[in-house]
């Protein structure tokens, strides 16, 4: 039985993507047989200091020994858990700090407009490049994410797609007269893009089931009063896992826009229930997925494209189990197998 430390990052008060592959990964690495713990530093980005400081003090824990016994495997994830020094260290890269990497100078960061901006902004990459280096493995959890490795610290990961949390729940039922939107209220999930679009949308029976939480969920209901759809549109706050595998269950589709995606449990979580996804062009890693016309619709990131694609759903319901199942077909060899198999290799 191997020691494994798994790291991750906790920003406080909130729970995503990130936080759920920790746990999941975790829980697999036990029924492996392996010991496993958990090591969670809290990050935070203000004072802009404090992102330099957040790396140094990863860098400074001791994760070689604890309690005179060895740890055989230390497993990081997004930064800056990865600058922690192991000599049998594994990265699992979920995602750098985007907001010196592609969100620079976009209106998804803030980074560009201060004066010390570009200072911070290379150096971010330059202690990526020094945390990321001495690993003995490297991984990603989407193309997306080691394509943007690649471009911007000249270093290759190989992708490990992460199977949901969800899956064992997720199950095909009806294709009822609702689409289904997921994720945190945080603009880059772009949910304004989403109630924009509806509003444009003929379909008048068709509604949209809205499922999360964050710091944008007032204004998204008073846009939705603001458009005229507020009795489209069903705002539902967090769920539990088997009222959201019901939902996934007998939604028509799931609407799924945000920028620039580092992966997208969402996509896979859909395919999964059989559902086609609807989704845009820039959306990043949910398009190592969706493939227009095939097993879903793909649209540029305006109101009225968008808005067309779920016409086209729309008219052509009666097609969405065929691509459903094409769905299906494109990511049930996801397994935790493949993925404890490669992040222990070096055991």
């Amino acid at each position: 039985m191997s020691r494994i430390l798994v790291c991750g990052v906790q920003t406080l008060y909130v729970r995503g993507g990130a936080e759920q592959l920790v746990d999941t990964l975790t829980d697999k690495l036990r029924e492996w047989g392996h010991q496993v713990d958990v090591v969670n530093l809290p990050y935070a980005d203000a004072p802009r200091s404090q992102i330099v400081k957040s790396f140094l003090a990863w860098r400074s824990l001791n994760l070689r020994s604890i309690h005179e016994k060895s740890v055989d495997l230390l497993i990081c994830t997004k930064f800056p858990s990865y600058a922690a020094n192991h000599p049998n260290k594994v990265v699992w890269l979920t995602h750098q700090h985007r907001q010196a990497y592609d969100l620079y100078g976009t209106r998804f960061s803030d980074m560009h407009t201060r004066p010390d901006g570009w200072l911070f902004a290379w150096l971010v990459r330059r202690l990526d490049s020094w945390g990321l280096k001495d690993a003995r493995a490297l991984y990603s959890i989407s193309k997306n994410t080691a394509d943007r490795l690649q471009r911007f610290n000249g270093l290759r990961a190989q992708h490990l797609y992460p199977p949901p949390r969800l899956a064992p729940l997720l199950r095909c039922g009806e294709y009822r007269e609702y689409l289904l939107a997921i994720g945190r209220f945080e603009p880059i999930k772009r949910f304004d893009l989403i109630l924009n679009a509806l509003a444009m949308t003929t379909c008048g029976a068709l509604q949209c089931v809205v499922v999360g939480d964050g710091m944008e969920g007032d204004r998204l209901k008073k846009l939705a009063e603001e458009l005229g759809i507020q009795e489209r549109v069903r705002f539902l706050g967090q769920v539990d896992d088997r009222e959201l595998a019901d939902l996934y269950a007998n939604c028509l589709g799931v609407i799924y826009p945000p920028y620039l995606e580092d992966y997208g449990y969402v996509t896979v979580e859909a395919f999964l229930a059989r559902k086609p996804v609807i989704t845009t062009s820039d959306a990043g890693g949910v398009l190592e997925f969706v493939a227009d016309g095939v097993n879903g619709y793909v649209a540029e990131p305006t109101p009225d494209a968008l808005a067309d694609a779920i016409e086209r759903l729309w008219r052509q319901r009666s097609d969405a189990p065929r691509l459903g199942d094409e769905g299906y077909e494109r990511v049930k060899d996801i397994s935790w197998d493949n993925v404890i198999g490669a992040l222990t290799h070096t055991l």
